[in-house]
């Protein structure tokens, strides 16, 4: 739904307060905060991929 201040901005008034289909990507291998063994190809193949969390006890604050 549009907001008022981006629809005004935007030059669209009449599109205030009415739905919009948006279709977007996701980057399925977007979690760097963790390790995972496998990259993930697609979100319906039905396959667990395992993974372990990066643990930050090992890199010493100055080198962040």
């Amino acid at each position: 739904m549009n907001r008022l201040r981006t629809s005004i901005l935007a030059d669209s008034i009449s599109d205030i307060g009415k739905f919009n289909v948006i279709e977007r990507l996701v980057d399925l291998n977007a979690d760097r905060k963790r390790l995972w063994f496998e990259k993930l190809k697609d979100v319906n193949d039905g396959i667990m991929i395992d993974s372990m969390p990066i643990s930050l006890n090992y890199i010493e604050k100055n080198s962040i």
